[in-house]
């Protein structure tokens, strides 16, 4: 069983925070010449980290709401993009996956509606953005109320966890014909998900992940359970002898978020996961002969891990929420790699998608780490690495309303002006009232709509 729903009324404006000395050009600072957001750099990866923030800050006084971004980073931490998704009425920024081309398959949140869409980070540009507003049973335009990932299947599908009261399911879309294709509903097997399990009506599963495994298996996540499932979308059943853990055993997974499959030594099926409210992420391989799962790999000292990518060097690439940072940790807990990410760290990506490396058994090691060699940023430090970030990305939309969403709804700011202000659902069951001016970067702007993006030149 979970928490009940937390609602939160957010002040109209939040102080804006002193930036001196702050280059908003590309992000770096004069004093010393290097990003206030950079942690620990001891080893450079060979390509940028593009990191997905939530836009939410627990305070002593209650939450408080900051722009949800996407944004990229350089090899060295230097900012290299960044994408305001507030600017266009976005609430939450969740997913972020990369695409074959080279693209970012994108899932932002509004008030009851959710908006995926595929952006072009070259061109700074949507190649398309489906609106999911319509209808709850509608199959062209499909009510999603509060999904947190979208995976792509092929050049014309992507699969979507919807969640959220009557939302309780999964859907495969069609982009091209604009139709759902198939569906699959958690009220339908109550066997696996029965009422009395999970979190509250309006938040039953929690579902916040799903990941094609294979031609005909789809892993998902649904959080208020306390574990991954695998769901046969040929027969619409669940492969209860693949379940990794059970309802409030929290021993084994407790609130999990994102988790990846990889295959191990001869083929072995291992999942890697952030077992969030566990503050760590764990790895666990799976015995077919046993049908049963063993952990092999854990690492402490996390803060509400949501996402745990394993790289082709053997490290992992985590997104530590509460700790506000994105960090790539050795297989011995090392952290070699460290930018702080305000505010709450969501997803992050670094080729992919997903985990491209090796399992824990291939590499030779077991066991449990404490991830150690951290910056250890105080609080005030975060802080002023979310005043360097919000003044590095957009501010305010081009009032000429160039470069919208390109899916030909003249979109890019907000559906509804201020629709929503009653309260937006967010992760963990927060809702939110009216957003913020923070570090000169509004949340929710009225006017004409362009893309709320800026590069470092």
């Amino acid at each position: 069983m979970r928490r009940s729903t937390l609602v939160v009324l957010v002040a109209l404006t939040l102080p804006a925070m002193a930036m001196p000395g702050l280059v908003a050009a590309d992000g770096m600072q004069e004093g010393n010449g290097t990003n206030p957001c950079v942690g620990t750099m001891e080893e450079r990866p060979d390509e940028n980290t593009v990191v997905s923030m939530q836009g939410t800050r627990l305070t002593d006084d209650g939450y408080e709401k900051w722009p949800a971004m996407l944004m990229s980073y350089e090899p060295n931490g230097s900012f290299d993009w960044a994408h305001n998704a507030s600017l266009r009425g976005r609430w939450f920024a969740y997913d972020v996956d990369r695409t074959p081309d080279g693209d970012l398959l994108f899932v932002t949140t509004e008030s009851g509606n959710t908006k995926i869409g595929k952006l072009d980070p070259g061109r700074n540009e949507y190649e398309w953005v489906r609106d999911f507003d319509g209808d709850p049973d509608d199959e062209s335009t499909p009510q999603v109320d509060d999904a947190h990932d979208a995976d792509r299947l092929n050049d014309h599908e992507i699969v979507i966890a919807d969640k959220g009261e009557g939302h309780e399911r999964l859907l495969v879309y069609n982009v091209t014909s604009d139709e759902v294709v198939w569906e699959w509903r958690f009220e339908d097997h109550a066997e696996q998900f029965p009422e009395s399990g999970g979190g509250p009506e309006g938040d039953w599963t929690h579902v916040n992940d799903v990941d094609p495994v294979g031609d005909h298996l789809f892993m998902i996540s649904p959080r208020n359970f306390d574990k991954v499932v695998f769901v046969n979308r040929t027969t619409g059943d669940v492969e209860e002898n693949l379940t990794l853990g059970e309802d409030d055993n929290y021993d084994i997974l407790n609130e999990q978020h994102n988790p990846d499959h990889l295959r191990g030594p001869d083929g072995q099926r291992t999942i890697l996961v952030g077992d969030s409210e566990n503050d760590r992420v764990v790895e666990y391989a799976y015995d077919a002969e046993s049908e049963e799962w063993e952990r092999v790999w854990t690492v402490t000292g996390l803060n509400e891990p949501r996402d745990a990518d394993r790289l082709p060097n053997g490290n992992t690439l985590v997104s530590d929420r509460m700790g506000h940072r994105t960090v790539e940790i050795t297989p011995e807990g090392r952290i070699v790699w460290e930018i702080y990410t305000p505010y709450e760290t969501y997803d992050a990506e670094r080729g992919g998608p997903g985990s491209e490396g090796p399992t824990m058994r291939e590499v030779g090691v077991n066991g449990t780490y404490e991830a150690h060699n951290s910056a250890n940023f105080t609080t005030e430090e975060i802080e002023t690495c979310a005043a360097a970030m919000y003044d590095f990305a957009p501010s305010e939309l081009d009032s000429g309303g160039s470069g919208g969403d390109g899916d030909g709804d003249g979109d890019g700011g907000i559906v509804g002006g201020t629709d929503g202000v009653a309260g937006v659902g967010g992760d963990d069951g927060v809702s939110m009232a009216v957003v913020a001016g923070v570090g000169g970067a509004v949340v929710v702007a009225l006017g004409a709509a362009a893309l709320a993006y800026r590069r470092r030149d």
